[in-house]
């Protein structure tokens, strides 16, 4: 559930950037109202909002077992303004492992979406070019 629910935010974040304009696309069995290139973006918006506890927290649990500390921990540091990758360092974890669990993660989530049918191979082709920048940026934002 935790790699379902991953993605999505990789995804939103990538066509928030303008990496992709996928119309009308579910995610992780979610459905999403069919909109123009131009309400794309908005629809996004609407359903990463709608489901930002969740993808907080599946974000938090992959990054923490990646740390290798809990996930109340990893919030716990969060919250005293360090970064994901702060926590990763202080634990001789490279910010780049973490990136990476977080991007197979979402990697796995778009390759079930276009299996699905509900991406096709070039829209996942974008989505996954932007995935390593848009997570790192995350990684690396205090917050």
């Amino acid at each position: 559930m935790m790699k379902r629910l991953v993605a999505p935010l990789a995804i939103g974040g990538a066509l928030l950037t303008g990496a992709t304009t996928v119309a009308g696309t579910a995610y992780a069995a979610t459905p999403v109202a069919t909109a123009t290139s131009s309400g794309h973006t908005q629809t996004v918006k609407t359903w990463i909002k709608a489901h930002r506890r969740a993808l907080r927290r599946d974000g938090i649990a992959i990054s923490a077992k990646t740390i290798g500390v809990t996930p109340k921990d990893l919030v716990t540091e969060l919250r005293s303004g360090k970064s994901i990758a702060d926590v990763a360092a202080e634990n001789s974890v490279s910010a780049q492992t973490v990136v990476n669990a977080l991007v197979g993660a979402a990697d796995t989530a778009i390759n079930k979406a276009v299996a699905d049918h509900e991406l096709s191979s070039a829209e996942a082709a974008k989505i996954e070019a932007a995935l390593p920048g848009r997570i790192g940026e995350l990684v690396n934002h205090t917050f």
